[in-house]
């Protein structure tokens, strides 16, 4: 009898290498949901690229393994080294890592990226911004570095966690159209409503200034056509951003036709047909801003991102 082309994985059996002709997606309608067993690997076979299984069969969470593999870039830091970015004012690509870390708050000295003492578990980049509203200290990449029919398959990756009280604050994980040295928000909100600053941005966001404080929501801006959201009607994740000290693994994927996906903790959580222009020019990043006057931190610890070459 011929094996069938799609066997249910047998608990406890050995992991069997996979293949796919191009760059894999991940979630509940990813490449080999319900058929690839948790931890199996997957070779690329058109680009030359190798990823694990971080998720379930049902819904697979695909990560290159390891993620400085030739045909990809980006950056992917844990902090071992021990290098970050001071509370000093300065603008800077991180030596080693090659994290870039900028924003309105870093600019005008009262923001950084410090890495914290080693303890069990390793180190955590603190994001500091301080002091005023509307500052954000972000973490990502170069100026307009992806681009998705380019680059096939984006993603951001990060895990996070904010050091106090959940007050006065928003962070936001995705991808870009604007990223300046002295970049204000590029999103903000108020009740129910999602304001877009900027053209051309995708991702996962939180903001104390909505009616639901702790909510994560999906948004994007195509083009400029979607630049107030009403997120009573879209974009709700169902999913509250974790409790302090709690590290939350956010992810942000697009692929080559601009649909975007959102992901907490391995889990799919959000997608959107189109989010994105696929001749774009993007940044990836994630950022904390503060919406006080009082200092605001969170915790990473590990940033990753990578695209196709």
């Amino acid at each position: 009898m011929a094996e069938s082309p799609n066997p249910t994985p047998i608990e406890g059996a050995r992991l069997r290498p996979w293949q796919n002709a191009g760059a894999p997606s991940s979630g509940t309608a990813g490449t080999l949901a319900g058929i690839v067993q948790p931890g199996a690997l997957l070779w690329d076979t058109t680009n030359g690229v190798l990823f694990m299984n971080e998720g379930t069969s049902l819904s697979p969470y695909w990560t290159p393994s390891p993620y400085d593999q030739a045909p990809l870039f980006g950056v992917n830091s844990d902090w071992r080294d021990g290098v970050g970015a001071p509370v000093s004012g300065t603008v800077l690509t991180i030596a080693g890592s090659g994290v870039r870390v900028y924003g309105l708050g870093v600019s005008v000295n009262d923001s950084g990226a410090v890495v914290q003492a080693a303890g069990e578990g390793g180190r955590n980049l603190r994001l500091t911004t301080t002091d005023e509203i509307g500052r954000v200290c972000v973490i990502g990449m170069d100026v307009d570095v992806m681009q998705p029919d380019q680059h096939q398959l984006m993603v951001v990756d990060v895990e996070v966690t904010n050091v106090a009280a959940l007050t006065d604050r928003a962070m936001f994980c995705g991808f870009l159209g604007i990223a300046g040295a002295t970049m204000p928000p590029a999103v903000t909100g108020a009740a129910t409503t999602a304001t877009l600053v900027q053209d051309d941005l995708a991702g996962l966001w939180f903001d104390t200034g909505l009616t639901d404080i702790d909510r994560i929501f999906g948004v994007s801006n195509k083009a400029n056509d979607d630049a107030t959201q009403d997120l009573a009607v879209e974009g709700d994740t169902s999913v509250n951003v974790s409790a302090v000290a709690t590290m939350q693994r956010w992810r942000v994927e697009i692929n080559a036709a601009g649909d975007m996906l959102g992901f907490l903790d391995k889990v799919q959580v959000y997608a959107l047909a189109g989010a994105s222009t696929v001749t774009k020019e993007m940044t990836p990043a994630f950022y904390l801003e503060a919406q006080a006057t009082a200092i605001k931190t969170a915790d990473v610890k590990r940033f990753a991102t990578w695209a196709y070459r």
